[in-house]
């Protein structure tokens, strides 16, 4: 454990002695009750009172969002086996359902309680408090309230904070939002990166300035993004250092932790959560600053258990080390989805590194797309991005194209497109489209 301060490292450890004592009773009652979870551990050959501590959970059988489609379509009246109590007692305490956004084409379903649903309501309490809202004010959430549990983790979240939601979600259009924020000013506007970026350029195209809004940050989640996104949507909405990075999942329940004012890592919360960080396709744990995939287990949650021991498919690296603002919880950076990387000619190529290097070439904005195909056998990748109005596609493609080759090390095709030609969404941004065939 990489603390130099006593301080911290005694409240490390007592956060894992509580930890630890959750997590007994959560393996009991998981396998004890979820079907699913006592076959994978009659299976794996593990007695459940074994786990003690956090390190047991590297030797304990996972869940895969593969896995628990695949049961789910086979039992689904159970969801999977994964239910840890009948679903007709759920429904009768007040049961919630919600889904994955489906960006991988596979949805997942869920079910909560109402006393689970309050578990990521403080969650989401705590994600508006350090975007700057405070009870009283109006928080404006462009996620929608329908089957997409984060949204709802906002909702319950300013509910418990006594903050107003202005719920902006669908089928209210981007003029609509333009509407909403003039009438109801929010001090918080909750939104992924990309969406900032096309709601504060509405803004300025209805000649509204942002910073007449009184907005004092922005909620960002959903994807990664880069600084300099990060720079050019703070820039747009007149708030600098005002933006708070969040993370979740819809298998957790679903918010995990939010960016302090230091933006340098995300807090993560840890009394309802043990996160742990296993060297890809392992079961090892890996190193601070050591490239991982992020892996959780919920002390809080108690109704569906997908949120034990799940391997996110998120690489992020994390820190023990003191942060600025005084937070003593661990610390992580997602770096990328490990499986949103493609490798071409032996080369990863990864989404986020694309965005860093376009944001550096003249005439190139940050909308882009990489297209995968297959030719003669061969993987090829183009990259599209639209250009500035006044830009030179000829001179764009050819700098972004050289650009790419330095720090990728392999070449890329490059095609300039019109502003507007990209697909556009409110939700998570479609950067790879693979054409390859099949197989």
């Amino acid at each position: 454990m990489s603390v130099t301060s006593s301080g911290s490292e005694i409240e490390r450890k007592a956060l894992e002695a509580w930890q630890a004592e959750r997590l007994r009773d959560t393996v009991a009652h998981v396998v004890g009750n979820s079907p699913y979870w006592a076959r994978r551990f009659a299976d794996a050959g593990i007695d459940p009172s074994s786990v003690t501590t956090p390190a047991d959970l590297y030797r304990c059988p996972t869940l895969t969002k593969r896995d628990y489609i695949d049961v789910l379509a086979e039992s689904p009246g159970d969801y999977g086996g994964l239910l840890c109590e009948p679903l007709a007692d759920v429904m009768a305490n007040g049961a919630n359902f919600y889904r994955t956004t489906g960006t991988s084409g596979l949805q997942g379903r869920f079910v909560n309680t109402d006393e689970g649903s309050a578990v990521y309501g403080a969650q989401g309490a705590e994600l508006l408090r350090s975007a700057g809202a405070v009870a009283g004010d109006t928080a404006l959430l462009a996620f929608p309230l329908g089957l997409w549990a984060a949204g709802w983790g906002l909702y319950y979240g300013a509910k418990q904070a006594k903050i107003v939601v202005v719920a902006a979600g669908s089928p209210t259009d981007t003029a609509g939002r333009v509407q909403l924020l003039q009438d109801y000013r929010p001090a918080v506007v909750a939104v992924t990166p990309s969406y900032a970026l096309t709601l504060g350029g509405a803004l300025v195209e209805a000649h509204v300035d942002p910073t007449t809004l009184g907005v004092k940050g922005l909620l960002l989640g959903g994807e990664t993004f880069s600084r300099s996104r990060r720079d050019r949507i703070e820039e747009l909405w007149g708030v600098p250092g005002g933006t708070r990075n969040f993370f979740g999942i819809s298998e957790g329940g679903p918010l995990f932790a939010v960016e302090c004012a230091a933006q340098d890592g995300l807090h993560l919360f840890e009394r309802d959560t043990i996160h742990q960080f296993w060297k890809p396709d392992s079961t090892e744990p890996a190193a601070p600053g050591e490239l991982a995939e992020h892996v959780f287990t919920s002390i809080a949650h108690r109704t569906m258990a997908t949120w034990f021991n799940f391997r996110t498919r998120d690489g992020a690296v994390y820190s023990d080390e003191p942060c600025p603002c005084g937070n003593p919880s661990r610390r992580m950076w997602i770096k990328e989805r490990l499986d949103d990387m493609v490798k071409i000619r032996g080369i990863n190529i990864f989404a986020s590194a694309v965005e860093q290097i376009l944001s550096g070439v003249p005439g190139a904005s940050l909308q882009f797309r990489l297209v995968v195909e297959r030719e003669n056998e061969h993987d090829t990748v183009t990259v599209e991005v639209e250009m500035d109005p006044a830009a030179d596609s000829a001179g764009l493609e050819a700098a972004a194209a050289a650009a790419l080759r330095t720090a990728i090390g392999t070449r890329l095709d490059v095609r300039a497109v019109a502003p507007g030609t990209l697909p556009t969404t409110e939700l998570k941004a479609r950067r790879w489209l693979d054409k390859r065939p099949k197989d």
